[in-house]
């Protein structure tokens, strides 16, 4: 009788789990287990984390990448595209730096500057110039654009722009635009003889052109940017 009862004690115990068994397999494929999602996939260990790309540092202009961004004689408009100079300096040359036309206390702060100028040598010349700080915020606090709508037209290129006229002397006259693309500054003159008839639109398409090729030589980019 020991025996017996034994024996239909193990198998009454193999049947109660047998039955616990296809209960959880049936919860499982309904609901899902807990250790699962509700697509049914296992989630990787931890919280899941997304994050969005870092933003791309802007790369300090040194010497060698300022002075790709100059324009060059395929870049600027045809009617100048003699070149005159294209060169660019480490700011340490302070003397140089202020014989380009920049005050003391931004050569004391830059890290390199350039220019670049172009004429068709009859009627019409061209220069830019540049200078290249550490960071945005530096180049902010020396120069605050104030341009209106009549100056440099709606919705103008870079972070900070101001327009002025140049005045006329010896049979020229022209036009200029000061603009700020993040920690680089541009000066842009145009200059014609008086009554030379000039597109309307030509300074601001030059200026357009100079704040992309910044851009593209902050974000490491060879500078492609062209008016033609």
């Amino acid at each position: 009788m020991v025996i017996m009862y034994t024996y239909r004690q193990r198998v009454r115990a193999q049947a109660m789990v047998a039955s616990l068994a296809m209960v959880l397999a049936a919860v499982t494929m309904t609901t899902g287990c807990g250790s699962q999602d509700g697509s049914g996939t296992l989630p990787a260990e931890g919280p899941a984390k997304r994050t969005a790309p870092p933003q791309f540092a802007e790369m300090i202009l040194d010497t060698p990448r300022l002075e790709r961004a100059l324009p060059d004689q395929f870049s600027v408009p045809a009617e100048v595209s003699q070149s005159r100079n294209r060169k660019a300096w480490d700011a340490g040359e302070a003397a140089i730096c202020r014989s380009e036309e920049w005050p003391a206390q931004w050569c004391s702060q830059a890290v390199a500057l350039g220019v670049a100028a172009y004429t068709n040598a009859r009627d019409q010349e061209l220069s830019v110039r540049l200078i290249a700080f550490r960071t945005p915020e530096q180049a902010a606090e020396l120069f605050v654009g104030k341009g209106t709508e009549d100056e440099v037209g709606k919705n103008p290129p870079g972070d900070q722009i101001d327009g002025f006229e140049i005045p006329p002397g010896q049979g020229w006259q022209g036009r200029g635009i000061s603009v700020r693309q993040g920690a680089v500054i541009a000066t842009i003159k145009y200059t014609w003889r008086q009554g030379t008839d000039i597109l309307s639109d030509r300074l601001m398409s030059v200026t357009k052109m100079t704040v992309e090729r910044i851009k593209q030589a902050q974000h490491g980019e060879t500078p492609t940017a062209s008016t033609r």
